[in-house]
């Protein structure tokens, strides 16, 4: 029995080592990010950006000599994709696509400073969300620290968030030098929803964009 409990622990490591690998793969200067491999089942939520990657990436970028960053993404934590996206464009990446960038992988993606999209792939905007459950789990954990005495004081700051979010959100494209009308068009599909661009769109405004040499 032992012997079976120890293979078992043997084979879901090997599991592990090798979702891992394929999660994160270098290959000469660029780094495969792909968020459809599921490390584990039981924390992880498939296609998320977590900020288990973010520290595993600014470990791989600390440590190798990566020009590219390759995505395939549906989205994940906001928080960390905008931290994720700063450590692109700190080290001055290029970044592409190879199947899906969608909601907060489009952050990441944006980061970049030549931004490609192979052919065939796509990337989708869509507004954020905030389920009802995790906003109740987060006035009840943040009250006292706050100060709200009432579920309407917490409703009047969260108002006033959701717009500093938005404000943020296309600051920050207008700054990765995306057009300002395009900025205001990835807002038009619902949380449950996505928008497509076409690829010329993405090109006109901005989203695909060649590197820009110094």
């Amino acid at each position: 029995m032992k012997i079976i409990i120890f293979n078992i622990l043997v084979i879901l490591m090997a599991n592990l080592a090798w979702a891992d690998e394929q999660r994160f793969r270098i290959e000469g200067k660029t780094l495969f990010y792909d968020t459809d491999i599921i490390v584990d089942k039981e924390e992880d939520i498939e296609g998320d950006i977590t900020w288990e990657d973010v520290d595993k990436i600014e470990t791989i970028l600390s440590e190798n000599e990566i020009r590219l960053l390759n995505i395939n993404s549906i989205g994940g934590y906001i928080s960390a994709s905008y931290y994720l996206a700063d450590l692109v464009i700190d080290y001055d990446l290029d970044t592409n696509v190879s199947g899906t960038c969608e909601s907060a992988c489009t952050t990441v993606f944006l980061g970049g400073n030549q931004r490609t999209v192979d052919r065939g792939s796509r990337v989708g905007f869509h507004q954020s969300y905030w389920g009802a459950e995790a906003i109740e789990d987060y006035y009840n954990k943040s009250r006292e620290e706050e100060g709200w005495q009432t579920p309407f004081e917490f409703a009047s700051w969260l108002h006033q968030d959701t717009q500093d979010e938005i404000l943020t959100d296309l600051e920050y494209l207008i700054e990765r030098g995306v057009s300002a009308a395009f900025a205001i068009k990835t807002l038009q599909a619902s949380s449950d929803d996505m928008w497509y661009p076409r690829r010329k769109e993405l090109e006109k405004a901005g989203v695909i964009k060649l590197r820009q040499e110094d």
